[in-house]
Formats: structure tokens, C-alpha cells, sequence
């Protein structure tokens, strides 16, 4: 099969299409050739004897990247082959990328003869499927680990007599309850964020933004043993909500404190380049390996489970941190190596001084 790379005006008036419409007055006739262009799907339809005359746009060229075309022809072909009287064949086909591309294809037996073929891209769909599966799986985990902890702390306790035991059990209970809320709070965030309906749009000096986001993270630093540098931060203004901006710029400060060895330093500074305002974080921590960079914006997901659990989080926080960049028309950069430390800048656009003030 070859979807043919012509003007679909073209192909829609190959002689099939045209004996079927040639009866129908020419406005009618301009109309269904519009349409069947205009359909989102591919449609490849043919006759009793096997051949294809008909075709609309996405039908002809359903990607444009020739070797994936080839492998979706292929898989029509083969339905095709096989769906004589047999009425509706389905099938979804995977292509491996980068990325991963899912095609569904359904062919349907025609009364008249010959058969419809259908080719839909539902990449989106499946990996929306997906994220929402690993999502629900990885909630789970995540609340039935405190959840548990809890009782089973709560069930030794009830039996333990010494003062000393009850309370440390207490204080772990505490702890658990502890983390229970912060998972449950920052999912909250989390989809309040999503859904931007809450945003508070304002001029923003960018220096106010991380004082704000530094001086709440100074006790979790000396806690950690870690020194917070803030850079030179001359005023740059963006039109934003700060209380998101503060709070996705103590994700990454607070990240970065987690995951840096103590005696080290995670600095903090912004800089314009063009109409691009960059807020950088910069730690000297165990830093991420290239195959995980887009991986940890990832809801719930860890690079190192272990060593996670170990220094707390909700593993929500560079979640949070993306969707707050995208609220803004921005973006966000991640560059590191695996030892050596991890740079993270979010990308935001630049509001000219003079509205700032």
C-alpha cells in the first residue's frame, strides 16, 4: 500500500469517487470532498477487486516520517487482506521511537464491496492512559506506606508498658502523620496548579521571588549542613503569581539541600539573557544521569528509591515545579551528570521594566 503524497482534490477524484458522486449537483459534491479531506483520521477506502482509488489527505500521508508510513501500510495491508466479508478487523499497532508512536487501525467490510479502512494516531491517548495508570499505582504506594507505618507503630504501642518506648513510637506515629499530610497537600498543589484557575497574575521582581524561596529554606539548609548562596540579582520583573513561583523555586532549593553532601553549597541566582528571565539552582549533590532527566518531572518518580526515602519528600516536587514554568509560558532545564551535582533553571518570560514598576 502507498499513500500517495498528492493534492487530495486529486485523489478524491479518481474514478470510484466519481461515479458515486457524479448524479450529486456540484456544490453537494464539493461539500463531501471537503469533508472527507478534512477528516482528522486517515480513511483509505477500496473496491470489490482490491484496488484503492480513494483516499482522503490523512490517509495519504499519515505522518510524513517514511518509515513509520511504511509500517502503518503494512499493517493495512494485511487487515485489508483479511477482512473479506469478515466484517470489523481492529488492531493497534506500536511503533518504537524515540518516541514510542500507537496507531489504531479498524478496516470494515462494505456492503457495495471492497472495504474502509481507518488509521488513527493515538500516541496521545496511550501515554495519557498511562501516565494516569502509573499514576494511581505509584499513589497508592506512596499513601500506603505511611498509612502503614502507622498502624503497625499504633499496634505496638498498645501493647508496650515503658514510658521511654510509647513515646518514641508516638513521635514516629507523629512523623508518619506528618508525611502522610504533605503528600496529601502537595497533590492538592499539585492540581490546583494543573488547572491554573487559581492564579494570581501580577508584575514580579524576581529578587523578591528568591529571598522569599531562600529565607524559608535557611533552617532546612543549616539542619542539612549545607551553605545557601544567593547570587547577584539585579531587579528583572515577570507577570506572575508569586505565590506559585515561591513555591516552585523552594522545590528546587529544597532539592537541591536533599541531595548535596553536607559542607557542600547550593546556589541560587538569576540572570537575563534576551526577553528570558533564568532562575537558576545549582547544587554539588550526587547530580542525575542523562537517561533520567525528563523522567524526574515524573509524578512520584525517584532516580534512587532508597536513598529517597532516606532524605523525605513526596517525590511531587518537580511536578510541581514544570506545570508552575508552564503556567507561566516558560520552561525548565536540568543539566547534570551522575556525581556531579545538578543545575536546574526555570525559564520564564521577561515583563519589560517599565510595567514592573
Amino acid at each position: 500500500m502507498k499513500f500517495r503524497r498528492k493534492r487530495a482534490d486529486s485523489a478524491l477524484k479518481d474514478s470510484q469517487f466519481t461515479n458515486f458522486t457524479e448524479s450529486i449537483p456540484n456544490p453537494i459534491t464539493d461539500q463531501l470532498r471537503s469533508a472527507f479531506d478534512a477528516l482528522p483520521i486517515g480513511v483509505v477506502i477500496t473496491d470489490r477487486n482490491g484496488g484503492r482509488p480513494i483516499h482522503n489527505r490523512a490517509g495519504a500521508a499519515m505522518t510524513g516520517i517514511r518509515h513509520i508510513d511504511i509500517l502503518v501500510q503494512d499493517a493495512v495491508d494485511e487487515l485489508l487482506a483479511a477482512s473479506s466479508g469478515s466484517g470489523v478487523i481492529e488492531k493497534t499497532i506500536e511503533i518504537a521511537g524515540p518516541p514510542t508512536r500507537y496507531f489504531a487501525i479498524q478496516v470494515q467490510s462494505l456492503d457495495v464491496g471492497g472495504a474502509m479502512a481507518t488509521v488513527e494516531d493515538v500516541s496521545q491517548k496511550v501515554l495519557t492512559d498511562t501516565v494516569r495508570t502509573d499514576f494511581v499505582a505509584n499513589l497508592s504506594h506512596e499513601l500506603k506506606t505511611p498509612v502503614g507505618g502507622i498502624a503497625a507503630l499504633g499496634d505496638t504501642m498498645v501493647e508496650e508498658t515503658d514510658p521511654k518506648v510509647v513515646k518514641r513510637l508516638a513521635e514516629s506515629i507523629v512523623t508518619e502523620a506528618y508525611r502522610l499530610s504533605a503528600i496529601v497537600d502537595d497533590l492538592l498543589d499539585l492540581s490546583r496548579i494543573e488547572s491554573g484557575a487559581t492564579m494570581n497574575r501580577t508584575p514580579i521582581n524576581i529578587a523578591d521571588v528568591i529571598n522569599e524561596a531562600v529565607g524559608s529554606s535557611r533552617n532546612f539548609a543549616q539542619r542539612h549542613q549545607v551553605d545557601l548562596v544567593i547570587g547577584e540579582n539585579s531587579p528583572v520583573y515577570v507577570y506572575g503569581d508569586s505565590i506559585q513561583l515561591v513555591s516552585a523555586l523552594l522545590n528546587l532549593v529544597e532539592n537541591g539541600i536533599k541531595y548535596s553532601e553536607a559542607n557542600s553549597s547550593v546556589q541560587v541566582h538569576s540572570e537575563v539573557i534576551g526577553g528570558d528571565v533564568r532562575v537558576s539552582v545549582t547544587d554539588q549533590g550526587i547530580g542525575i544521569a542523562t537517561k533520567d532527566h525528563e523522567r524526574v518531572f515524573e509524578r512520584f518518580y525517584r532516580v534512587d528509591r532508597a536513598r529517597s526515602r532516606a532524605t523525605g519528600g513526596t517525590g511531587l516536587g518537580l511536578s510541581i515545579v514544570r506545570h508552575v514554568v508552564t503556567n507561566h509560558g516558560g520552561r525548565i532545564e536540568l543539566v547534570s551528570e551522575e556525581g556531579l551535582g545538578a543545575a536546574f533553571t526555570m525559564i520564564l518570560p521577561r515583563l519589560d521594566d517599565s510595567l514592573g514598576e
